[in-house]
């Protein structure tokens, strides 16, 4: 081979080689910005329900549906015979008077099931519209049962992704009994 000749291939695979160095460093440049811009994205976050749906992971306050559901669990947990309270959904005055409650009722062989129908929310105060089923043995009786609840915010954790906690639960008084 002539050395012309070998000096010429040369000089084209090193121009193959520069092309090639070239659009390697292009598209690792595209590649090391893209995950860049997307490491910075705020995690998508997925509601588990029924319905799923996104969450905006920034907003730290509670919607109303939110809220109404955490009462609607709440209120179970605190009155329902059958349920089993979590502690971080009740605040400590709560579980007492749970407990309580429970034992007043078991003593008497009886035990309560309490169905919100509505709710107003005033602040952190919450006009609970409900029904209280009290059943002895195979005898049921249903009652108006309005309450007064106040909830407080507290720090999502596991088991309270709400980030609320039921403080305080009251029947109110008749206006016109004092």
């Amino acid at each position: 081979m002539r050395f012309s000749a070998a000096w010429a291939a040369t000089a084209a695979q090193n121009v193959t080689l520069k092309v090639a160095v070239a659009s390697l460093a292009l598209v690792s440049t595209t590649l090391a910005i893209t995950a860049a811009r997307l490491s910075i994205r705020e995690p998508l976050l997925i509601e588990r329900g029924c319905f799923s749906r996104a969450l905006d992971p920034s907003a730290t306050s509670h919607s109303a549906a939110e809220i109404e559901i955490f009462v609607r669990e709440a209120i179970r947990q605190r009155f329902n015979s059958d349920a089993t309270p979590i502690p971080d959904y009740l605040s400590t005055e709560e579980v007492v008077s749970r407990a309580r409650e429970q034992k007043e009722l078991s003593t008497r062989s009886m035990s309560q099931f309490v169905i919100v129908r509505s709710m107003k929310t005033n602040g952190n105060s919450i006009a609970i519209e409900a029904d209280r089923l009290i059943a002895v043995a195979q005898i049921r009786s249903a009652f108006l049962f309005p309450l007064t609840a106040a909830i407080a915010t507290t720090p999502r954790t596991e088991n309270n992704p709400y980030g609320l906690q039921l403080v305080k639960t009251e029947q109110p008084k008749p206006e016109g009994k004092q």
